[in-house]
């Protein structure tokens, strides 16, 4: 029988998924060493957390998917128009941005089956999200849960020199969504 993991150990694990992320993010060849630098424990800890440098990297994109399942959760609950939903998802993709290593900005791509779960999730919310859209008129007929995902993508991660993101971002959700109005 399997015990349940101590608290401790969670927010270890949680502190060096925080620390790698933004490792990672200055310097994506860092060495484990310098994640468990950033993290404040010993290589050691890191190690009996993580086994290798790809069981952290598939860390970070299950962590990361799932922040973005969830607020695609928080989204289709709120029962929304389809044009709102997507402004809605795009937004939170922006807020969320900094905190987010998936293979669409640049993180390796994974077949760890829990990832690709999660992932299967958040491409059928966005689906569910755009199939409602067109049934209530406000999104076009043609759009795809892959438009929807791939413009999420763009704007997720700021664009160097580009100015204050989340006003960049916004404007540009605007005119993304002009484009995917209904008729």
């Amino acid at each position: 029988m399997s015990r349940a993991p101590r608290s401790d150990g969670l927010a270890n694990r949680e502190k060096i998924l925080a620390a790698a992320l933004r490792t990672l993010q200055r310097d994506s060849t860092a060495p484990m060493a310098a994640v468990a630098q950033e993290a404040g424990v010993g290589v050691g800890t890191l190690y009996r957390h993580f086994r290798d440098r790809d069981a952290l990297l598939v860390a970070l994109e299950v962590r990361s998917i799932g922040m973005v399942l969830t607020m695609l959760d928080e989204v289709l609950k709120r029962g929304l128009p389809g044009i709102e939903a997507v402004r809605e998802f795009l937004i939170g993709t922006v807020r969320h941005g900094s905190e987010l290593f998936l293979p669409h900005h640049g993180a390796p791509v994974t077949t760890d089956p829990e990832y690709r779960r999660l992932d299967r999730l958040v491409w059928e919310g966005v689906g569910r999200i755009v199939e409602l859209g067109a049934a209530d008129g406000t999104l076009r007929p043609d759009l795809t849960a892959r438009d929807v995902i791939i413009f999420g993508s763009l704007i997720a991660v700021p664009m160097p020199g580009a100015g204050d993101w989340p006003e960049v971002a916004g404007r540009q959700i605007d005119l993304f969504l002009t484009a995917i109005r209904g008729s």
